[in-house]
């Protein structure tokens, strides 16, 4: 039996105002082996987003077939404020198709998608937005520089721009940055061809790199409209990153970029003591 009325009835929704939203989708089945430092790892992705991101950015996690004891642990940073939303699918999806379910119900037109073991530093997201503002073609931008990217979905970049003096092999802004994300994907070292070069491009006053990985990654939420509607039949990696991340910011011709300097630390699964120095910053 239903009394009275709800006070919404007829109420107008009176939408989102932020113009950015963080995405983070997150897999940690278990606490032991290969996982045993994730949500140590994770915790430290989403205490650097809130302390380094502007206010009024959303949070949004998706536990994508987590263990009941990591959900615990998720509802706990939500009633810290360190999470907007929370969402909990005790379904595996994977990676791209849990993003899916995010970025549809979405209306900011900047969205990052970071995995769970990044850790963010200061002004990260405001440098990533001048990268946007300085190259408006651009609608892929991550804050961290990658060797070797720039020969990944950017041949427009290099059709326009090669005869035209604006994009140059140059010395990288940081190089430690390089080396630090070389040793969380388990290289020992960066040759000095990888730490020492790496491609730009210049619009005359400002300069980023040309290409982007998809670890982390601010999109505009309109390149992201090109992905397939279908779901991704892989769990993580596959294609999947490739046609429902990758190809859509170029269908446009947009253009995929990186800061010039680093902006934030990929942590890969194992804590290390430096990571303690670098979050009390």
């Amino acid at each position: 039996m239903r009394i009275g009325r709800s006070n919404t009835h007829d109420k107008k929704y009176e939408g989102n105002k932020a113009q950015h939203r963080v995405i983070v989708p997150l897999y940690i089945p278990h606490e032991e082996d290969y996982y045993k430092d994730s949500f140590k790892i994770f915790k430290a992705c989403v205490f650097s987003l809130r302390k380094t991101t502007s206010a009024g950015t959303p949070i949004s996690v998706i536990a994508n077939g987590c263990s009941p004891t990591i959900h615990e642990k998720l509802l706990g940073l939500q009633n810290e404020g360190l999470i907007d939303e929370l969402l909990l699918e005790t379904e595996q999806l994977g990676k791209v198709n849990s993003l899916r379910r995010v970025i549809g119900a979405s209306d900011e037109p900047y969205v990052t998608i970071t995995d769970g073991d990044v850790m963010f530093l200061k002004n990260w997201d405001l440098e990533v937005a001048a990268v946007f503002k300085n190259f408006p073609r651009a609608t892929a931008v991550s804050p961290v520089p990658v060797f070797k990217t720039f020969n990944q979905f950017t041949s427009n970049i290099w059709l326009e721009n090669l005869w035209t003096g604006r994009v140059k092999f140059k010395t990288p802004g940081d190089p430690e940055g390089l080396e630090k994300f070389a040793n969380s994907i388990g290289w020992s070292y960066l040759n000095d061809e990888q730490k020492n070069t790496i491609l730009t491009i210049s619009n005359g006053t400002s300069q980023a790199i040309v290409g982007c990985s998809h670890f982390c990654t601010t999109y505009k939420r309109e390149a992201l409209l090109f992905s397939p509607q279908e779901p991704s039949e892989f769990l993580l990696s596959g294609n999947s990153e490739g046609v429902y991340l990758d190809i859509p910011t170029i269908k446009n011709d947009g253009y995929r970029l990186s800061c010039f300097k680093n902006h934030a630390y990929h942590l890969g699964n194992t804590w290390e003591s430096w990571m303690d120095t670098e979050l009390e910053l």
